[in-house]
């Protein structure tokens, strides 16, 4: 549906109106709809940047080079205005020229970043220059834009009207003080860390960053040093495990796709090279079953598994250990998730904190991995294990009840994770314990219920320290941990 005529009276019709200080220029409808979808995004959390440079901005980050071209607007600089705004405009474009050359813009071209993590992106960039910009100035909210194509076709000609309907000292003031601020602007799209936007990137749509309290953790995470080193870690194990594929089977029922040839089947997934026999030997291979067909994927029927994964957010995870137990628990994650298994994800320190779940296993459910939360949580409340544990004996015996699935729980934390014996038996009760214990300086592992955990792996200062030692350890894990569901599985 196109843009009526009273649109240019309400506030998306002011706010569209401002595109036309827009320099980037691109024809493809779709490109203003990605564009209305970041600033919608602002809106959410309350920040009013004009749509002109948010356009600007995340189009030489999400589009090939050879789709838009830049400079002002043909009618642009002949606009009425309080003030000139030709020179601003060449100024600005030449901004644009600049970012567009810089390696942040380059990778994230080429990664194909999704909308959530674009509006975070173009947040930390644009943000704080904006927040200068408007100290002391009273803000009108600004609308919510539509997303339909058709609303944007044609825009050029409807632009000079939009923008001439109200009053637009907003918009110039920023567009100079963007011109004015482009050595604040360049640094701010180096400083992107570009191994986080790869981190995330890697995860796409999966990363959950829809919400307004995600988009805030993902802003921590894109300057926090300590979630960096994380990312490192995570950027070094994930490769071994990204291959990994969900086991499939084969069926002749009509759902999924063609795996491969069967000696039975529906007339309708018949070979059609079959049909090039005659009547009286295609009569004769059809009663004795030797046509064939074509097969369909089938996934194997086998028990379901949960994998529960905890990680230590006490004082003691700090520095290493927090970084090997995050970046171990982000690539389990992902490993079981491939595999098709549902997972759960929670921090605990003296209280359990909330769950995240990927559901891996239902096809049509969700899958957020909630990355910025796992790498930017902060635990605040000392430790009391006796407590924690026996909370999540009491919700895993709940878990296991209601869903009638295997579950493997993991416990990633330090050799001072004292746990009642009691609480360790109603653990192994409903799942099988798999802990994961990073050691101190000097430090040996002496805690009584070990021997009743059915698998424990012990990370040493050495291997906490060297990061190849690191990685090596972790991945020793992660493969340790397929094999004991594969042998599960196969019992």
């Amino acid at each position: 549906m196109s843009l009526d005529r009273n649109f240019a009276e309400t506030e998306a019709g002011r706010d569209v109106g401002g595109l036309a200080l827009s320099c980037v220029q691109i024809e493809n409808p779709m490109s203003l709809v990605r564009a209305a979808s970041w600033r919608n995004a602002f809106t959410r959390v309350g920040v009013s940047i004009p749509w002109f440079a948010v356009h600007d901005v995340g189009t030489l980050m999400t589009t090939d080079a050879r789709a838009w071209t830049l400079g002002p607007r043909s009618f642009a600089t002949s606009l009425p205005t309080a003030q000139p705004i030709a020179s601003d405009l060449q100024a600005w474009t030449a901004v644009l020229r600049e970012l567009a050359s810089t390696e942040v813009m380059e990778k994230a071209r080429s990664w194909r970043l999704s909308d959530d993590l674009v509006s975070v992106v173009l947040l930390r960039i644009l943000g704080p220059i904006f927040q200068r910009f408007t100290e002391g100035k009273r803000l009108r909210p600004s609308a919510m834009l539509p997303l339909d194509p058709d609303a944007y076709r044609e825009l050029d000609t409807r632009l000079p009207e939009l923008f001439q309907k109200h009053r637009r000292e907003l918009e110039t003031q920023f567009l100079a003080s963007l011109a004015q601020e482009s050595l604040r602007l360049v640094t701010a799209v180096e400083q992107i860390d570009l191994d986080t936007l790869r981190l995330v990137g890697l995860f796409g749509a999966e990363a959950g960053a829809m919400g307004a309290l995600a988009m805030v953790d993902l802003l921590n995470v894109l300057s926090s040093p300590e979630a960096n080193d994380v990312v490192n870690f995570s950027l070094d194990l994930l490769p071994s495990v990204l291959e990994t594929r969900r086991a499939t089977g084969e069926q002749t029922l009509a759902i999924d796709g063609y795996a491969g040839f069967a000696r039975h089947g529906a007339l309708d997934s018949l070979v059609l090279s079959e049909l090039a026999y005659d009547a009286d030997l295609f009569d004769r291979r059809f009663v004795e079953n030797e046509v064939f067909y074509y097969s369909r994927e089938k996934a194997p029927e086998e028990e379901r598994t949960l994998h529960y994964i905890c990680v230590d957010a006490s004082a003691s995870m700090r520095g290493q250990r927090a970084t090997f137990a995050r970046g171990l628990a982000l690539t389990m994650m992902k490993k079981f998730a491939l595999r098709g298994d549902d997972v759960v994800q929670r921090f605990f320190d003296a209280r359990l904190y909330e769950p995240t779940r990927v559901n891996a296993s239902k096809r049509r459910a969700t899958s957020d991995f909630h990355i910025a939360h796992i790498l930017s949580f902060v635990g605040e409340h000392g430790r009391h294990y006796a407590k924690v544990f026996d909370a999540l004996a009491d919700e895993l015996a709940r878990i296991r009840k209601r869903e009638g699935v295997n579950i493997v729980l993991y416990i990633l934390t330090h050799a001072e994770c004292h746990i009642p014996i009691a609480t360790v038996e109603r653990l192994r009760h409903v799942a099988r314990l798999y802990g994961v214990f990073m050691l101190p300086s000097a430090g040996v592992l002496d805690l009584d219920y070990v021997s009743r955990l059915h698998t424990a792996q012990v990370v040493d200062e050495a291997a906490l320290v060297d990061k190849s030692a690191r990685a090596r350890r972790a991945l020793d894990i992660i493969d340790d941990t397929t094999r004991k569901q594969t042998k599960s599985a196969s019992r």
